[in-house]
Formats: C-alpha cells, sequence, structure tokens
C-alpha cells in the first residue's frame, strides 16, 4: 500500500478524533485509575514469542481522565537464567471518543526494551459498537522498525451469570515494512503481507466494584507460510489471568 495513502488515512483519523473531543470535553467526567497484573504461560506479540518456556507477570497501571489515559506496563520473565528478568517497559499515552455507536481512538506507545532497539508507535482505531464489535486499528512504527501493523478484530460476551461474563474475541494481523528492516526469509524483499491471529475466551469475574479476575485461555497462529517463517513458529497456545484492581 502507497504510504502517502496511509499518511492521509491517519490525518483524517486526526481531524474526527478533534471533532469527537469537542463533545467528550463539555460531559463532566472524573479522573480514574486502575492496576492490573497479568501472569501468563507464555509472552505472544503480534505472534511473536517473546520468551522462553517460563511464566511472565506483566503489571500496569493506567490513570484516566476525560478520555486521555497513561498506561505503564512492563514485562518480567521468572526464566531465572534470563539475563533480562525484567525486559520491557512500556508506555502509551492515548485518547478514546465515542460518535454515537462508533467508537474512535488513537495514541503514542513507546517501547523500552532490554537486549533490543527501543522504538515508537502511533496509532488510530475505529469500532462500531454492534454486532461482533468489529474493530480497526492501524499502527505505524515511527523509530526502529518502521512499518504499519493493521488489526482487525471482533468480540462477544456472554453473561454466563448476572455478574460473570464469558468474553470471545478474534483478530488477524497484516504487516507492511518500510525498510529492510524486517525482510521475507531467504529474500531481500520487504515483508507484505498478512502475519498472525489470534483467538481468545476469556472469564471475566467481579468481586466488588473494586476487584476483577479474569482467566483466559488464546490460540495464536501464523497466517501463511511466510509469515510462519518471519514469526520462527507456526503456533502458540497459552493461558494466564489478570487480576485487575480499580480505584
Amino acid at each position: 500500500m502507497n504510504h502517502s495513502i496511509m499518511n492521509k488515512i491517519f490525518l483524517i483519523t486526526a481531524l474526527v478524533l478533534v471533532f469527537g473531543t469537542l463533545n467528550a470535553w463539555a460531559e463532566e467526567e472524573g479522573p480514574t485509575a486502575s492496576t492490573d497484573v497479568g501472569v501468563f504461560t507464555k509472552y505472544i506479540w503480534r505472534g511473536y514469542k517473546l520468551n522462553n518456556d517460563s511464566i511472565v507477570i506483566q503489571p500496569s497501571l493506567t490513570l484516566g481522565y476525560k478520555g486521555i489515559s497513561l498506561n505503564g506496563w512492563a514485562n518480567i520473565d521468572t526464566d531465572s537464567n534470563a539475563k533480562n528478568a525484567w525486559n520491557e517497559n512500556d508506555m502509551t499515552l492515548s485518547y478514546g471518543t465515542n460518535i454515537g455507536p462508533v467508537s474512535l481512538g488513537g495514541g503514542y506507545i513507546y517501547y523500552n526494551l532490554k537486549g533490543a532497539d527501543d522504538t515508537q508507535e502511533v496509532y488510530v482505531t475505529v469500532g462500531y459498537d454492534k454486532f461482533l464489535s468489529p474493530t480497526l486499528t492501524i499502527y505505524r512504527d515511527i523509530d526502529s522498525l518502521p512499518g504499519y501493523y493493521f488489526n482487525f478484530g471482533l468480540s462477544h460476551s456472554i453473561n454466563v451469570t448476572e455478574e460473570i461474563s464469558l468474553d470471545l474475541s478474534g483478530g488477524l494481523g497484516y504487516y507492511i515494512s518500510c525498510n529492510e528492516s524486517i525482510v521475507e526469509i531467504g529474500t531481500n524483499k520487504k515483508y507484505n503481507g498478512p502475519q498472525d491471529g489470534l483467538l481468545s475466551a476469556k472469564l471475566t469475574i467481579p468481586f466488588n466494584k473494586h476487584i476483577t479476575v479474569s482467566p483466559s485461555i488464546s490460540y495464536s497462529f501464523a497466517l501463511s507460510d511466510k509469515a510462519e517463517d518471519m514469526l520462527g513458529i507456526s503456533d502458540n497456545m497459552f493461558g494466564g489471568v489478570v487480576f485487575s484492581f480499580a480505584f
């Protein structure tokens, strides 16, 4: 896809976000704060497996006010042989709003990595809060690994009881490299094509208005042979649980 077209998509989305902001800031909303601690059997990111056969712990803290959120997230690998157990710290600044059933958002992510170059992304997202809640998110790496990552997702929640829900979701990823930092294996061609799929099932179990526990199971898989070569693996099954605390 032409990069100038992608830049225009980002600009148009930004203008729509500004329009939505004018309405959102007129509403009275108080500040919010929440923290999560996730424990998972594997660290899977866009189809890549980023840990050995060890448990990972992923704490995060989110502060929000009138649609603006600041999130800090980390990954801790419990592998006793890992040189950098605490190997990633990410910061995300984002904004989201709704115009009727349409949700719009965008943000900036800084990836602070141990054992790899730090990098930065900006992204925009649009969703529709109706049947299967389709969403499309476009990420643009503006630093170490320039490229675009598209993710199209669907989700649906089923009430198991009055308070407990079963949340089902699925997503497909497509990657476009903007230079030769990521190429098709065995060639010098920039990678351009389907990358990964992800299916997840999660139970959301609230204990009170402040504490929620969410066990989940997920299946990640490559979407093509060349994606499998790039990711270094065809598929991964993993599970975990997230403990959430809202203030």
